[in-house]
């Protein structure tokens, strides 16, 4: 709802800290951000064939990518 509204995604600071602190705790790496991006790609491709597109793909990649960044950010023990 966001999204079609405001054309973006607001995530509050204190859930990106937990996130953040969560993704740390349990020792997660780039490779794992990487297998996680594929697999969501090719799930919704499989679930919305018809509807698929490289439109589509480029708009999912970037928003997974600005989440994963914002985590990323936050990824330091917890305080």
């Amino acid at each position: 709802v966001q999204l079609r509204k405001a054309g973006k995604v607001t995530v509050r600071e204190s859930t990106l800290k937990k996130l953040g602190a969560v993704h740390f705790k349990y020792g997660v790496v780039n490779e794992h951000f990487e297998v996680t991006k594929f697999a969501l790609l090719e799930t919704i491709k499989e679930a919305v064939p018809k509807m698929w597109s490289l439109e589509m793909k480029s708009a999912w990649s970037e928003a997974y990518d600005q989440l994963v960044a914002a985590i990323k950010s936050e990824m330091k023990p917890s305080s």
